[in-house]
């Protein structure tokens, strides 16, 4: 059983909508806490801590695929030398 590729259009329609209920929390956490004399305020500071939080996820996401390709590169490095090391170590006549 096979799952359905979605489109690019719902994949789309999906991210936007985690970013409307993000945006809506963040609103609806300064209209109760900081925002409260005035909440008409909360909804522009609300949208600028929505792409903030945003362009933070994507900056820490990129830095763990970053940190994660360095140390797969570290760990074939290290891989490849163990299997020449052992090969060579097999092929070489035993003295004694």
């Amino acid at each position: 059983m096979s799952l359905p590729t979605p489109s690019p259009e719902s994949l789309l329609n999906f991210l936007w909508t985690i970013y409307h209920y993000l945006r809506e929390a963040i609103r609806f956490i300064m209209v109760n806490t900081v925002f409260k004399a005035t909440p008409e305020i909360a909804a522009t500071y609300s949208d600028i801590c929505t792409l903030l939080v945003t362009l933070t996820a994507i900056y820490l996401i990129l830095e763990f695929v970053s940190t994660a390709k360095k140390i797969v590169r570290v760990i074939l490095i290290v891989s490849w030398m163990l299997f020449i090391v052992s090969l060579l170590i097999s092929t070489l006549p035993a003295r004694g």
